[in-house]
Parts: structure tokens; C-alpha cells; sequence
């Protein structure tokens, strides 16, 4: 019996696990350590391979987040291949069709009855911006303004490079990414196949178009309200928070003005620009 029982503790002795878990308490003598059980040796090892494992999972670090906990230190990258970018536009599909950025155009496309279309506009491009400054942190640049623009600048750089036909890949995927955050936030699920049935607008159609706009834009009477309203929005003090506040505000004013008075504004009868 003792012969067996030293075979056993040597056997369990030999892996790093037993080792660190099993251990006899101090104070016994020699025969009672090798008198203990085989059978409570085994629920001893048991146990402790079970406490093990519990420790190295909690130990384990945490899972990715939507922004690296230092995607505001890390150096940025130097450039960018045209292939990353393309990569990067299928990840923004993804969050924008299955992901959070989902979630988020939904609840805005819930507020049509209760939220001024400015409002929600603002929400969509926050939700569109949020979603690429995700993306473009797993890359390394920083997940805020500059980051965009440091990213934009490489993928220009990247396109110049490129092939034709990469280019036009990319054009399309950027295109078709913003046409479904419009669509999620203003509830027109139709938006993307009726896009691709009529097709694109013709270079000499979106001049005019921008023309009309501009033409608006300089109307007399645009102008007026839009310096009406900016006119009664002042900052309470010098700080930066109340600064930021006064040019909220304003920014909020020039939109709504330009949505009211120039995009869907009838003017004389005729139609709107968006018609």
C-alpha cells in the first residue's frame, strides 16, 4: 500500500498543476502523508485544476473595444495600401448594416414624428463618423478628427497609385456605405435598389443642381434670417465650453435654414430641389 501510494504522489508531483495546487497540510508525518487516500488526492487535484483554470480565465485580458485603450498614444501609421482602405469601407458595411451603427440609425429613423429632420441629420453623420473613426482606430490612426483626416490624406495618397479600376471599387463601396446611413436613418429601406436602378446623376446634371443651390443660398431674403437667427445666439462668457455652445447653435441655425429655404423651399410655386 505505501509503494502504491508513493507511485501515486509521484505521478501527480510531476506536473506543474499539482505542484502549485496540491499540498499537504503542514505538521503531518511522513506515513500520514503517504497514508492519505489516493481517491482524496484526486479530488484534491480535481478541485485545484478547477480553481486553476477559474484563475486563468479571469486573468485573461479583457476582449477588443470599439476604440484600443491606446488608440490615442499610438504612433500613426505612415501610409495606407488601397486594399487596407477597401477593407476598411467592407468594415464600415458591416457596423452600419448588422452592428451597432445599425442600432443607432434605427432609433434615429424611430424619432420621424418627434426629431427635426436637422436633428436627425446631425445624428446620422455623428453615427456615420462614429462608425469610421472605429474602424480606422483598429488601423492606427486616432479615433477622432484628426485621425480622419490623417486617414483621408493616405487613402488619397493610396488611390493616386492605384489602378483604375481599384479606384473605382473604392468610389463605389463609399458611395453605397453612405447611401445605406441614409437610408437606416430616414426609414427608406428602397433607397439603395432605387439608386441602382435609375443610376447615377451625370457630372452636367449635379452642376446644375449645385448651381440652383447656390443661387438660393445668395437670396436676400436667406441671408436676412440666417443673420437674423445667428444674431440672437451669443456665448455667456469667454469660455471654450460657451464658445463651442455659440457655434453649435449657429451651425444648428445655418442648417435648418438651408433645409427650410433652399432645399425644400417652393419658391414662386415651382418645385423643390429635391424633386
Amino acid at each position: 500500500m505505501t509503494t502504491a501510494a508513493n507511485t501515486l504522489v509521484r505521478r501527480c508531483f510531476s506536473t506543474t498543476l499539482t505542484r502549485r495546487c496540491v499540498r499537504v497540510p503542514t505538521g503531518m508525518s511522513s506515513s500520514s502523508r503517504l497514508a492519505t487516500p489516493p481517491v482524496a488526492i484526486n479530488n484534491s487535484i480535481t478541485s485545484c485544476a478547477q480553481n486553476s483554470i477559474v484563475r486563468s480565465f479571469s486573468a485573461m485580458p479583457p476582449p477588443p473595444t470599439a476604440t484600443p485603450p491606446n488608440a490615442a498614444t499610438a504612433q500613426p501609421p505612415a501610409s495606407i495600401t488601397a486594399e487596407a482602405g477597401l477593407g476598411a469601407l467592407g468594415a464600415m458595411r458591416l457596423f452600419v448594416e448588422h452592428g451597432l451603427g445599425k442600432r443607432k440609425l434605427d432609433e434615429i429613423a424611430a424619432e420621424k414624428d418627434t426629431s427635426p429632420l436637422v436633428h436627425r441629420w446631425q445624428k446620422m453623420i455623428a453615427t456615420y463618423l462614429e462608425s469610421q473613426c472605429h474602424v480606422i482606430a483598429l488601423l492606427g490612426y486616432r479615433p477622432d478628427e484628426t485621425g480622419i483626416a490623417l486617414y483621408s490624406q493616405h487613402l488619397t495618397e493610396a488611390l493616386r497609385l492605384s489602378p483604375p479600376d481599384l479606384q473605382e471599387e473604392m468610389r463605389v463601396a463609399g458611395r453605397d456605405n453612405y447611401r445605406m446611413v441614409l437610408a437606416g436613418a430616414f426609414d427608406v429601406p428602397s433607397l439603395v435598389e432605387e439608386q441602382k436602378e435609375r443610376g447615377e446623376l451625370s457630372v452636367v446634371d449635379a452642376r446644375n443642381i449645385m448651381h440652383k443651390v447656390s443661387l438660393r443660398m445668395q437670396d436676400p431674403e436667406v441671408l436676412e434670417k440666417v443673420a437674423k437667427r445667428c444674431g440672437t445666439y451669443a456665448a455667456t462668457n469667454d469660455s471654450p465650453e460657451a464658445r463651442q455652445i455659440e457655434l453649435s447653435r449657429k451651425h444648428t441655425a445655418v442648417q435648418e435654414t438651408m433645409v427650410d429655404d433652399v432645399y425644400l423651399s417652393r419658391k414662386e410655386g415651382g418645385a423643390s430641389l429635391v424633386e
